[in-house]
């Protein structure tokens, strides 16, 4: 009767240490839902596209010096009433042409992010410049613009 009750002793102590061993164990394996569910605005970057644009308005200097290059080089074709339609349609060429070369070299650089929120869907940031952020980069909107998480 002595060796049952040490053998069950002994067999209770194995497991309560059994026990109090994995429980640490278990609690890092089980995920952790209120960190994800507290944070809404939080996401990971899937993919980032940069392009340029062109300036959207051009200070005039480029129409205006397109329209007196244009202008001149137009005078200088045909005679009489030819000569001035040559003259007016270079300035208006030239003052298009001038327009959309100013434009062009104020270009600005955007940078669309794509983001896979935790709470669930996908969103999309436009950010001027070169991209902060690389694929699988943790981020958080606050007050509509991303900062790193």
């Amino acid at each position: 009767m002595k060796n049952i009750s040490a053998y069950g002793s002994r067999l209770a102590m194995i497991a309560a240490f059994a026990a109090a061993g994995a429980a640490p164990l278990a609690a890092q394996a089980a995920p952790n839902h209120h960190a994800s569910a507290q944070c809404h605005n939080c996401g990971t970057v899937v993919s980032t596209h940069t392009y340029e644009r062109a300036a959207e308005r051009g200070s005039g200097l480029g129409a205006g010096g397109g329209a007196v290059v244009g202008g001149l080089l137009g005078n200088q074709v045909g005679s009489g009433n030819g000569r001035t339609l040559a003259t007016i349609a270079g300035a208006v060429g030239g003052a298009y042409a001038g327009n959309r070369v100013e434009r062009n070299m104020n270009k600005v650089t955007y940078t669309d992010v794509r983001v896979k929120m935790a709470a669930g869907g996908y969103r999309t940031f436009t950010e001027q410049g070169r991209p902060r952020f690389g694929n699988g980069e943790r981020v958080r909107v606050q007050q509509g613009r991303l900062i790193r998480d």
